[in-house]
């Protein structure tokens, strides 16, 4: 059995960040558009959250909590303190020196990202200067990271999920605030700089609070354990580095295209990263610590064996839908949500195209995290490497390619099929060591793809039969409700196992 009420937990407050997430961009797309200003901010983003997802779910704590939480399950608290403070402090004193490297050599750094920037002198300056005051920022993301994997180790997963409604929270005050001084992407990037401030100091109150393990700067001398463990963390960050270079490609392709594309490619991905994060990042979250404490304490292996497939589906099954709204009512998210002030018409189409095709590489790109956490608490790093490397050269390949007949659609595309060479070389490598995808699985998947299929058409026949359908978040809730209950009720038809064991607990849970 998954952890089901963890996963509503993260997943519950994951949801509230994103729509705060979404109120962000809505208050940007206002008063930006698609505008020099706008790419100029969201490409010096790309740094602080490429850190972030290396120090995050994909990098660093996908070694650092298998490790702490072994040390907290065989009781020894002292090893873990000493363990977590000279990991802690060298980590402190690596993104230190980094953090001051690029801030003397922002201006090659960004060309390295952006080098079609040189031709626009303005956009190039404005970058320097929103580089400089966003990337400090990963500095204090990077603390946090550690902080943050002693509560997902005891899991404290209420406590973590409050991380990104602090970063949101401040980010939307910052925003509004410079809205009155007419320097709303300046704000935007003092904002990020504020925000990660508060959010390191209000997990180092946590941790005290609920009296955990605290890790603390020491000396940095390399004990066995200290050494085994970046032993294991270095090809780790280099798998999760590479894989976050397919941002810095999309970058790097898209910042020869028109003013607006990198705006229309970012806003299109944060709509996507809504499933993404409230199944596959809150799944691969809570899978981390429960495999790792179940290792530890040497459970048997059909019991993880059943986890696995079941995490797999179940995730399956919450992605698929949304999937199927996202990408038959992209125009119409895209308007309600971006399409005011400065955002045109045009900005939304062109968005709305982004999105339909992004939708469709969301099962790689959330599948993918959570084979990847079952894959990391085993402690293997191989696969994991090998699987970025490929995505990354599928990735390099198809954008040099299509970018020249399809231009920001076309890296939108070589996104979601590199996301699906990821995916396929990850579950080859689970099912080699776990044989989880068998008979049974297949037709599993099969029954969720056939109900897909019913409220893909479904969706279809009411926009074709309502002509006068209006960008409202109402008729989009109606036309989302309908499609979600075709798609239950075509599981239930179909004796879908995972839905059926969900209603059995409805029905035991009404008769007590």
């Amino acid at each position: 059995m998954i952890p089901f009420k963890k996963f509503c937990t993260v997943s519950g407050m994951t949801l509230i960040s994103r729509v705060l997430g979404v109120v962000r961009e809505n208050i940007l797309s206002r008063h930006l558009g698609a505008s020099v200003e706008m790419d100029a901010a969201l490409m010096a983003m790309k740094f602080p959250k490429f850190f972030r997802k290396v120090f995050s779910e994909e990098g660093f704590n996908s070694v650092f909590v298998p490790y702490l939480a072994g040390m907290e399950v065989a009781k020894k608290n002292k090893l873990a303190l000493f363990f977590s403070s000279r990991v802690f402090s060298i980590i402190t004193y690596i993104m230190f020196l980094l953090t001051i490297v690029v801030l003397v050599f922002a201006k090659y750094f960004v060309l390295l990202m952006a080098p079609g920037f040189i031709d626009d002198p303005e956009k190039l300056a404005l970058t320097v200067t929103f580089t400089r005051i966003m990337f400090p920022s990963v500095f204090f993301l990077s603390l946090s990271a550690v902080y943050s994997c002693v509560l997902i180790s005891n899991q404290k997963f209420g406590w973590y999920t409050v991380c990104p409604l602090i970063i949101n929270i401040v980010l939307i005050s910052s925003i509004v605030t410079s809205i009155i001084f007419n320097y709303v992407a300046l704000g935007l990037a003092i904002g990020l700089l504020l925000a990660t401030v508060v959010q390191f100091s209000y997990l180092y109150v946590v941790l005290k609070v609920q009296k955990l393990t605290i890790p603390m700067l020491s000396c940095t001398k390399i004990t066995p354990t200290v050494r085994r463990f970046f032993k294991k963390l270095v090809p780790v960050i280099v798998s999760a580095g590479v894989a976050q270079i397919n941002v810095f490609v999309d970058s790097f392709f898209s910042s020869y295209l028109a003013t607006g594309c990198v705006t229309y490619l970012y806003f299109a991905d944060r709509l996507n990263q809504l499933p993404l994060s409230l199944f596959g990042i809150s799944m691969s979250i809570i899978l981390l610590p429960e495999i790792s404490k179940r290792l530890a304490l040497k459970d048997g292996n059909s019991e993880l064996h059943s986890l696995y497939k079941d995490s797999i589906l179940f995730t399956l099954r919450l992605t698929c839908p949304v999937i199927v709204i996202m990408a038959v009512l992209a125009y119409y998210f895209i308007d309600v949500v971006y399409g005011y002030g400065k955002f045109t018409p045009f900005d939304v189409k062109n968005t709305a195209l982004v999105l339909k095709i992004g939708a469709m590489g969301l099962p790689a790109y959330v599948l993918s995290k959570v084979i990847a956490s079952i894959i990391f608490a085993h402690k293997k790093i191989k696969a994991p490497v090998v699987a970025a490397l490929a995505s990354i050269g599928c990735n390099m390949v198809l954008n040099s390619v299509l970018i020249k007949k399809f231009g920001f659609a076309g890296i939108a595309v070589a996104t979601t099929i590199s996301g699906y060479v990821q995916m396929f070389v990850l579950a080859k490598n689970l099912n080699t060591d776990q044989k989880i995808f068998d008979k049974k699985f297949i037709i599993q998947v099969s029954k969720v793809i056939v109900a897909c299929t019913a409220s893909f058409c479904t969706l279809l026949l009411g926009l074709k039969l309502n002509l006068t359908f209006s960008y409202s978040l109402v008729n989009i809730a109606v036309y989302g409700s309908v499609a979600t209950i075709v798609y239950i009720y075509s599981l239930i038809l179909l004796k879908d196992h995972g839905i059926l064991s969900i209603l059995a607990k409805l029905k035991t849970k009404k008769s007590i």
